[in-house]
């Protein structure tokens, strides 16, 4: 049988194991840097071989402009200006070429010994030929041969492209070292193929200035084709400046190269580039003065490229002492890797290990029932010291744990899942009746009534799966056979394994209020039913209260009209005003048998736009708003939402014509809004508020809960238009029956804002239109 490795063999193992891969993870790197720094190298020196085919690929365009001139002109002075020069470039361009070809030679790329081996034919050619040129120099133009210098201008051509094609075959095994050095690389491309570009413009410009004739067509057509390939090399060149982050160090040479270029050969661009130009008896300029220009443009260009050469190696010299660091600093990281390690393996052995396996021997004695003591640790400090204090606390206060479930005040019980009693505190006994002895062993279905018994079952179920059973409300017997009401809360009991192997009871009293709240709805029931009486008795009361008061109306009025003439004046005055009090008591009835309607009736609800109801009102009280000379206002468009729409229309108009009736201003104004979001002067935040506010008398502070009283008025009666003081109580009854709620801010002499919520304007469907 295979044992288990121990828990030090499997700490030691990991941190084994882990020490390993951290080392492979580093030696990989420093493995992959120092190749990464090998391919720096080779990048270097392959820069350092390349670089001086560029010089090869001027020299020659150079050398070519300068023989192309010279074979169309035999004024000895012109040739005495220009051959020193064309010496000159031959010199250099053969020992660049030379020694880059010889140093290409040791790479062993395929297909870049075939571009060099057509390079050396090309360049043996292209020697034959330069013989011709010097022997035809020699002779008078009219006996030089007539096709040697279109000859001699593709040949130098067709050998500067193929030093190109083996400088793109070179590099082209370096891109992947690194990309901005690609793209360096790249740049100089494009700044060979705007010098190559510019001096096929350059020689054949000097050919027609030596010729003192005007370009052709065709010769037009190729100046424009070059400068376009220029232009076109120019842009390509300027981005990837940018990516190749050549910028910073290149921007004044590129700009100084661009501006040779652009005024060089703008000064000639109406001469040479225009199609149909005459250039007249004589160009403005000579040909060696032209060359002149042109070899400041070609300097330019080399101060350019020596730039770019220069940021080329500045880079790769950063690459390198970039590698060279990782290295160094991932060496370092493997060391001190592996001397972590061997501290690791000290402290699990000597500083984990034997202190827990003393802890763990005396938790084994201290579960034997023997006395014990635990280990002394060395460091009480660390993790292992405050584990073993931790330990002791444990030991000490399980006894006083064991005291505290025997003195709680709810029973503690814990049973096996087969229900057997294992435990029972002394709660448990005062709860049931059954002390300690009498139940533990027994089963649990002693204090269950039969008709309970299945739920038993049910939270056994629950607990097999682990779930703790909260808050279960249920009946129990105590030893008399009484039924007793608990809140019952359930939990399992997991082994070491962590399977459940029983379960843990909870069980309190709730007799008492069981009994309170069956009492609560009793009276919560009455409660119902005396306010639906009362509403029945304010409905048939209000019928019953309007026949004696018709009769009291109709008779007074039937006495004025017979016998008004036959009664003093205080008779009639009387009279008159028991018909005011007896019209006056009438509205008082309907009042009070609308207000209890309002507390009955259902609600309507719709969707309604608020915008429409105010204008409603407006058409309803036009008359009412002349009279007063009053005026509604609606600062921003009202919201449609979802309310009882008759109830709502009348809320807005008891708050409308409050609102101008107790307004003593000679010009009278009504605003109503809706705000999204409003903040009480008591700093409540309210959602969706509307407002009704005028510019009248105000209300003092200690009238603001009592206006909203039935029958109550802060002004006496004075007319029989006036109102009976349920306006506002009608008004607050319909907010309340949509939820919603209603309060006011005035002060006397500053007018008076109602706000009020409606429960279809609280929620965020609100739509404001």
């Amino acid at each position: 049988m295979r044992h288990p490795l121990s828990i030090r063999a499997l700490l030691l193992l990991t941190v084994g194991v882990l020490t390993a891969l951290i080392a492979l993870l580093v030696a990989n790197e420093v493995y992959q840097q120092w190749e990464r720094l090998e391919k720096i190298h080779t990048l270097k020196t392959a820069t350092l071989v390349s670089d001086p085919l560029f010089d090869v690929m001027e020299r020659l365009s150079v050398e070519r402009d300068m023989a192309y001139s010279l074979l169309f002109n035999d004024d000895p002075a012109f040739a005495q200006t220009l051959h020193p020069r064309l010496e000159n470039s031959r010199k250099e361009a053969d020992a660049a070429l030379t020694a880059t070809l010889q140093a290409l030679s040791t790479y062993d790329f395929p297909g870049l010994k075939e571009q060099i081996q057509t390079c050396r034919t090309q360049f043996a050619a292209l020697q034959k030929t330069r013989r011709q040129i010097d022997n035809a120099l020699t002779l008078p133009l009219d006996k030089r041969n007539p096709t040697l210098p279109d000859r001699w201008f593709d040949e130098v051509t067709a050998m500067t492209l193929q030093t190109e094609n083996v400088w793109l075959e070179f590099i082209k095994h370096f891109r992947e070292v690194d990309p901005v050095v690609s793209l360096q690389m790249r740049f100089k491309y494009d700044l060979r193929a705007i010098m190559e570009n510019s001096g096929r413009e350059r020689a054949l410009i000097g050919r027609l200035i030596v010729q003192n004739a005007d370009a052709t067509p065709t010769e037009r057509a190729k100046l424009l084709r070059w400068q376009g390939a220029v232009d076109e090399a120019w842009i390509a060149a300027d981005s990837l400046a940018e990516q190749g982050k050549l910028y910073p160090a290149i921007t004044l040479a590129f700009k100084e190269a661009k501006s040779h270029y652009d005024n060089v050969y703008g000064m000639v661009q109406d001469i040479f580039y225009v199609p149909g130009t005459q250039h007249g008896a004589n160009y403005p300029f000579a040909a060696d003065f032209w060359f002149e220009l042109s070899e400041e443009t070609t300097d330019s260009f080399y101060e350019l490229k020596n730039a770019v050469i220069k940021e080329t190696h500045g880079y790769l010299d950063a690459l390198e002492a970039r590698a060279q660091r990782v290295i160094l600093w991932h060496a370092i990281l493997l060391i001190l890797t592996f001397m972590l390690c061997f501290y690791s393996f000290y402290v699990i052995t000597y500083r984990v290990i034997r202190p827990i396996n003393g802890i763990v021997a005396a938790l084994l004695a201290a579960m034997q029932g023997k006395p014990v003591s635990m280990p002394k640790i060395t460091n009480a400090e660390d993790e292992i010291g405050k584990l073993a204090q931790v330990l002791h606390a444990f030991q000490r206060n399980a006894n006083l744990l064991i005291a505290i479930v025997a003195s709680s005040d709810d029973a503690i019980i814990s049973k096996t899942m087969d229900g057997i009693i294992t435990s029972w505190n002394a709660s448990a006994e005062r709860l049931f009746g059954y002390n300690a002895a009498e139940m533990i062993g027994q089963h649990i279905n002693l204090i269950i009534p039969p008709e309970r018994r299945k739920e038993e079952q049910q939270i056994i179920a629950q607990i097999r799966q682990g779930k703790p059973v909260e808050h279960f409300e249920t009946m129990r017997m105590d030893k008399h056979g009484r039924y007793i009401h608990i809140a019952l809360t359930v939990s399992p009991i997991r082994d070491a394994t962590g399977n459940v192997i029983g379960a843990s009871k909870t069980a309190r009293d709730i007799t008492a209020r069981k009994k309170a709240e069956a009492e609560l709805i009793h009276y919560t029931h009455a409660l119902e039913r005396s306010n639906r009486e009362l509403d029945d008795f304010a409905y048939i009361a209000s019928h019953d209260l309007k026949e004696p008061l018709r009769g009291i109306h109709n008779h007074s009025r039937f006495l004025l009209e017979d016998n008004a003439d036959k009664l003093d004046a205080e008779s009639v005055k009387k009279l008159n005003r028991l018909v005011y009090l007896s019209q006056r008591m009438e509205r008082l009835v309907n009042d009070l048998l609308y207000f209890s309607r309002l507390g009955r009736q259902e609600l309507a609800i719709q969707k309604t736009d608020i915008n429409e109801v105010i204008h409603d009102i407006e058409n309803t009280l036009d008359h009412f708003l002349v009279e007063h000379k009053a005026r509604i206002s609606i600062p921003v468009p009202l919201p449609i939402i979802t309310c009882d729409k008759p109830r709502v229309t009348e809320l807005f108009r008891n708050l409308i014509t409050n609102a101008v009736k107790y307004n003593d201003r000679p010009e009278k104004t009504v605003e109503i809004g809706f705000l999204s979001t409003y903040a009480s002067p008591q700093g409540i935040p309210y959602k969706n508020v509307f407002y009704v506010k005028d510019d009248g008398k105000g209300i003092a502070r200690e009238f603001h809960e009592e206006i909203f009283r039935i029958f109550k008025r802060l002004q006496n009666s004075t007319g029989i238009e006036d109102g009976t003081g349920v306006g506002l109580t009608f008004v607050k009854k319909i907010v309340e029956r949509h939820g919603g709620k209603i309060w006011l801010e005035s002060e006397p002499g500053r007018g008076t804002t109602f706000y009020f919520t409606l429960e279809g304007s609280n929620d965020d469907t609100a739509k404001i239109i």
